[in-house]
């Protein structure tokens, strides 16, 4: 004869449900990562703090050194690290509307002063000059000297001459021409050129010449 605790197990299992009656299928989820202590679980227990967190922050130190440097330059000050202060720039215009210092008259406008705080506009380096014929590995024959013309080269400075260094040489083919002899001289020369060189922009005015020239009335009026 089977008990009445076998009997009720029996009609569970045949209408589908869990065998024990003390089973719960709809328990609450626990989080064994998060929501059970670690000393009570014994989750990651074995695992020990990393070095890095005994040790100060090499980024904090950064930032710290960034700061300190910006104080003692004066471009910041206590209020804009405590928050008093959002922006250093609003700071100094109300110093300078405050300050009864004397202001220069004749102040550019706020294009002039951003042009001031961005520097000097770039100029671009001027480009060196094409190749002309006397570079050529088969040059024309008026381009090639003679023995005269050597001569007259040679007693006369580098920067009278008509082609400087080079001298027009004919090759029967590319694969015969060397390398070129002067190249690092004259590859120096020129950077020495574009450092010493101050440049300027000119401002050409786009001026109509006849628009200048004062209209004369016609004799017949």
């Amino acid at each position: 004869e089977l008990t009445p605790r076998q009997i009720e197990l029996i009609r569970r299992i045949q209408s589908g449900a869990f065998a024990h009656p003390e089973h719960d299928g709809n328990a609450e989820y626990i989080d064994y990562f998060s929501g059970v202590d670690k000393e009570i679980s014994g989750i990651n227990s074995d695992r020990h703090e990393p070095k890095a967190r005994f040790q100060p922050s090499k980024f904090e130190k950064l930032q710290v050194r960034r700061l300190l440097h910006r104080l003692k330059c004066g471009s910041i000050n206590m209020d804009f690290l405590e928050g008093k202060v959002r922006d250093m720039n609003d700071l100094k215009k109300n110093k300078e509307e405050e300050s009864d210092a004397p202001r220069l008259l004749w102040k550019g406008d706020e294009e002039d002063e951003l042009a001031l705080r961005k520097g000097p506009q770039h100029i671009a380096a001027p480009k060196v000059p094409p190749p002309g014929h006397a570079e050529s590995y088969i040059p024309p024959d008026e381009y090639l000297p003679t023995e005269e013309d050597l001569k007259e080269w040679a007693e006369m400075d580098v920067k009278d001459r008509p082609h400087g260094l080079l001298i027009p040489k004919k090759h029967p083919n590319l694969r015969s021409v060397g390398s070129y002899a002067h190249s690092v001289r004259e590859r120096f020369e020129r950077c020495l050129d574009l450092y010493l060189c101050p440049r300027a922009m000119k401002r050409r005015l786009n001026i109509d010449p006849e628009s200048l020239v004062p209209s004369i009335p016609r004799a017949a009026d």
